[in-house]
Order: structure tokens, then sequence, then C-alpha cells
């Protein structure tokens, strides 16, 4: 099974993968920043 997901991921860019799911944490992560300063800052 771990032979296969490997595979898989090497099939599928696991650079791309990876790249994607940090952008989107650290976006998520910037927002979440961005809009609590802005429920403070009122």
């Amino acid at each position: 099974m771990v032979r296969a997901l490997r595979q898989w991921l090497e099939g599928h860019q696991l650079l791309a993968i990876v790249a994607a799911v940090v952008c989107i944490l650290v976006l998520l992560s910037m927002l979440l920043v961005f809009g609590g300063y802005m429920i403070v800052a009122r």
C-alpha cells in the first residue's frame, strides 16, 4: 500500500501538491490574522 501511494504521488507531482497545500495554509492563516486584526481594530 505504501508503495502504491508513493507511486501515485510521484505520478501526480508530489512537489506541486505539497506546494499547493502550503500556499493554501498560508493564505488561510493570513486571512485569519487579518480578519482578527480588523475585528480588534474597530
